[in-house]
């Protein structure tokens, strides 16, 4: 009893320091200009950081099990409750946001691909199902978007935390202010405390404490 409750503490508290990570993924956009441009990222930070070194994106394309691209934030500095934007349309994404983005590069997204966030190696957030082809999928974001719910994340893929657009519903637009139907952008915010994972752990590490006294009142 004592083992298995034990391995339960430590799996518990292993997930909860990468799912508490700074950063969470929080919206993926497939633009309308000129190529399907502007193709971009966004994430939020939870606390300030001067670099975000050890941070890795992962992009995969089409039904691609490994990334085809990674983008590292070393030297990136961000504030708490700020967001990062990273795509390789720096002037159209100046043009239909209006602003420049935070990090220039990354993957061309097409609306159908996955992308996955690490730390230091270990995975913290993940958008999409990486290996699979999201074309026809109910996470599909062609030529739209794909935005994360308030008070949701960091972790698995789950579609219920997501908002979509639908397909094709930024076709024809000049600007996202401008947009039917825009891109929520920089409108994602946690308002809820604890995380899931850190009530899981400290309800584990409650029953560890429980038993321990328990054991030793039999012993007595």
């Amino acid at each position: 009893m004592k083992k298995v409750l034990f391995a339960l503490v430590a799996a518990a508290c292993t997930w909860m320091a990468p799912a508490n990570a700074a950063l969470v993924v929080t919206g993926l956009v497939d633009g309308p200009l000129s190529g399907g441009t502007p193709k971009a990222v966004e994430l939020y930070s939870t606390t300030a950081s001067a670099d975000l070194a050890g941070y890795t994106l992962e992009y995969y394309f089409n039904a691609n099990a490994t990334p085809s691209v990674t983008v590292d934030f070393s030297g990136v500095s961000i504030g708490a409750g700020e967001f990062i934007y990273i795509t390789p349309n720096a002037a159209e994404f100046n043009t239909f946001f209006g602003f420049a983005p935070t990090i220039t590069g990354g993957g061309s997204i097409n609306g159908d691909d996955s992308v996955v966030l690490n730390l230091n190696g270990s995975i913290v957030d993940t958008f999409g199902t990486p290996g699979t082809d999201g074309t026809g999928e109910a996470w599909e974001y062609l030529d739209g978007w794909a935005y994360r719910n308030d008070d949701t994340g960091p972790g698995a893929f789950n579609i219920a935390e997501w908002t979509f657009s639908g397909p094709n519903a930024l076709d024809g637009e000049a600007t996202n202010a401008g947009a039917t139907t825009p891109f929520p952008i920089g409108t994602y915010q946690i308002t809820a405390v604890p995380e899931p994972s850190s009530v899981a752990c400290l309800t584990l590490l409650g029953c560890g404490a429980v038993y321990r006294r328990v054991r030793r009142k039999k012993v007595a």
